[in-house]
């Protein structure tokens, strides 16, 4: 069963904006990527195949939010789907330009095809995270959690809370 929660978070605009200000503001760096090794069936080495970190975490406020923390969610988020296979993405923007974010959560998830997403509008003020199998007690906590941390103008801690709660609720 697919439900789609969401609730307004005041902080969030405010987060953005003093992230904005603070100076930490850098532009993502598009070359981010890992490389691994291939092995073919007879076990020999193939030619290193590029596997892409980047995507998962998307930063689309006009660069309000440090290059670094979307690297790192980046990473993360990588890790978790190399690991089992199930993808997480993030959306931070601005607004979602009068539509419902719920409605705009579940089409970028299509769009993905993420097994879960969560989507941030700053000057909206609203938060969705979004997913197969992702019931609304589970939603309204995690996103409760993120958006303690927003008020606290902390919007790494908020964003990286919500990633580790859907880790955890689809690594099981």
């Amino acid at each position: 069963m697919k439900l789609i929660h969401s609730i307004p978070a005041g902080a969030i605009g405010l987060a953005l904006t003093l992230t904005a200000c603070s100076g930490e503001a850098a532009t993502a760096d598009s070359d981010d990527m890992a490389t691994e090794e291939a092995v073919d069936e007879s076990g020999e080495e193939a030619a290193a195949v590029e596997h892409d970190t980047s995507g998962y975490a998307e930063d689309a406020t006009g660069g309000l939010i440090d290059a670094a923390l979307i690297a790192s969610l980046n990473e993360k988020l990588a890790g978790f789907h190399g690991d089992s296979g199930r993808d997480i993405h993030i959306i931070a923007a601005m607004s979602t330009d009068g539509r419902d974010i719920e409605e705009v959560a579940e089409e970028m998830r299509a769009e993905r095809g993420a097994d879960a997403l969560i989507y941030v509008a700053g000057a909206d003020q609203a938060l969705a995270i979004v997913g197969e199998g992702l019931d609304e007690a589970f939603t309204t906590d995690a996103e409760v959690a993120m958006i303690a941390h927003f008020e606290e103008d902390e919007l790494a801690e908020g964003l990286n809370s919500g990633a580790d709660a859907l880790i955890a609720r689809l690594g099981n």
